[in-house]
C-alpha cells in the first residue's frame, strides 16, 4: 500500500518537473524569438529620443562682417570725436585709432558709440568686430580725419581797407582775395565762389558814404576768421 502511494507520488512529481521544463523550455524560445527584437527596438527608441532631446554642439568658425560705420567728417575742430556704427548684437567692436585701440560691446541692436582723442593732424581709425564665438572680422577701410583747431587766413588783395573812391565810374568795385585751400568764403552772407589757386572775387555798388563788407571764411574743421573792409564813397 505504502509502496503503491510512493511510486504514485514520483509519478506526478516527474510529471511536475517535465511541465516545467518544457514550459521553461517553451518561454526561452519566446524571449529569444520575439521578445528580445522587442526589447532591442524599444532599446533604440529610447536612444534616438535621448539624442534628439539633447541639444547638439556646433562649432562657430564664421566671421561677422565688418563693422558699419557711420560716415565721418573729413575734418574737425573737436578734441574728441564720436565713432558710431552697427554690427552683430553683443559682438565687441574694437576701434583703431593712430597706435591705440578701445574695445566696444554693440547692444542687442547691433548699435554702437566710442568717443576717442584725436592727435593734432591727421588721424587714422578704423574697425573691426568679434562674435561671441572669438570669431573676428576684417578691418574696415581705413579713414583719415583731420584734427584742426588753427582759424584760416584770410588776405584782403583790393581794395585797402579805408579806401575812397569819388565819382560813379567808381561806384561798381570789385573785392579780390585769398584763403587756404578747401576754404569757404562769405561776403555780407552771400557765397562767394573760391578758384582752383584759392582766389577769389566779389562784385559789389557802393553806396553813398561808408560801406562795410564783412568777409568770412570757414575751413573744412569748421574754424572761422572774420574780417571787416570799410570804404567810402562820394558820388
Amino acid at each position: 500500500m505504502y509502496s503503491r502511494r510512493l511510486i504514485t507520488e514520483e509519478r506526478r512529481n516527474r510529471r511536475k518537473a517535465f511541465f516545467f521544463v518544457v514550459l521553461t523550455l517553451f518561454t526561452i524560445f519566446l524571449i529569444f524569438f520575439y521578445g528580445l527584437p522587442l526589447v532591442a527596438k524599444f532599446a533604440s527608441f529610447i536612444y534616438d529620443l535621448r539624442q534628439t532631446s539633447e541639444p547638439v554642439e556646433t562649432s562657430d568658425t564664421t566671421p561677422p562682417p565688418p563693422p558699419r560705420l557711420t560716415p565721418l567728417p573729413s575734418a574737425t575742430n573737436k578734441e574728441r570725436l564720436d565713432i558710431q556704427g552697427t554690427t552683430e548684437p553683443g559682438a565687441s567692436v574694437t576701434i583703431y585709432f593712430n597706435s591705440k585701440s578701445e574695445d566696444v560691446l554693440a547692444n542687442s541692436e547691433g548699435s554702437f558709440s566710442l568717443n576717442i582723442p584725436l592727435n593734432n593732424g591727421v588721424n587714422i581709425i578704423s574697425a573691426s568686430s568679434k562674435d561671441s564665438s572669438g570669431n573676428e572680422s576684417q578691418k574696415t577701410d581705413t579713414l583719415e580725419i583731420t584734427y584742426d583747431k588753427e582759424p584760416p587766413e584770410i588776405e584782403i588783395i583790393k581794395p585797402a581797407d579805408g579806401a575812397e573812391f569819388f565819382g560813379n565810374l567808381q561806384r561798381q568795385i570789385i573785392i579780390e582775395g585769398k584763403v587756404e585751400e578747401g576754404t569757404q568764403v562769405q561776403i555780407n552772407s552771400r557765397m562767394v565762389v573760391v578758384e582752383q589757386d584759392k582766389t577769389f572775387s566779389f562784385a559789389s555798388s557802393l553806396s553813398e558814404g561808408t560801406n562795410t563788407f564783412t568777409i568770412k571764411a570757414e575751413d573744412s574743421a569748421g574754424n572761422v576768421t572774420e574780417k571787416t573792409l570799410s570804404v567810402s564813397f562820394t558820388p
